[in-house]
């Protein structure tokens, strides 16, 4: 019973190891731009199959995956990106003239920033109208317990990342996703209930 357990373990670290690897491998072979979003997007996938379904092929199952949403998680990744990028330039324009309206700035940038990472793999995954995308970062403002939950998961891999570099840099990649994929499937029946409002 304990060697099974103990094998279990070892067998979900090996899926981690190599899903991290399969998330590198693919922002590589989009030369790092075109990459990092359909990568980010394939290991989401891959994660939330693997708690579901378990011994299935990763390889062939995330390189599908990467191809089949190769361009709308370009166009939904840069988007977002562009937004936030847009955000942080008003809490550095702001802290330049009155401190307090930049601290504002960067509480409302750090939540659509959590709320882009909540809302990616959903937003590649199903066909939303802009007006829809945008009431669903309203309301995934307003959910401040996930948005704290995920923050705190990404605070914990990080820190980890930077304590013990030599373990952490094997799965950093895919324990992100993957604690974004928890969140977000956490978030999903709220989704639900605003997505045809």
């Amino acid at each position: 019973m304990i060697f099974t357990k103990i094998m279990g373990v070892f067998e979900w670290v090996m899926y981690f190891a190599f899903l991290n690897v399969l998330f590198v491998g693919g922002v590589l072979a989009g030369g790092v731009i075109f990459g990092i979003f359909p990568a980010s997007f394939a290991t989401i996938s891959i994660a939330k199959r693997l708690v579901n379904e378990p011994g299935f092929h990763l390889g062939k199952a995330f390189w599908s995956a990467y191809k089949a949403h190769f361009w709308k998680s370009q166009r939904v990744g840069y988007a977002f990106s562009l937004v936030n990028v847009i955000l942080g330039s008003n809490v550095i324009f702001w802290r330049q003239i009155f401190m307090p309206i930049s601290w504002a700035w960067l509480v409302i940038f750090i939540l659509f920033a959590l709320g882009s990472l909540l809302l990616f793999g959903t937003t590649v995954e199903n066909h939303y109208t802009v007006p829809q995308i945008g009431k669903l970062f309203f309301h995934c403002l307003s959910q401040l317990h996930l948005n704290v939950a995920l923050l705190l998961g990404l605070v914990v891999v990080i820190l980890g990342t930077l304590l013990m570099p030599g373990i952490f840099i094997f799965f950093s990649g895919s324990l992100i996703l993957t604690w974004v994929m928890f969140v977000n499937h956490l978030y999903v029946r709220k989704i639900e209930k605003v997505k045809n409002v």
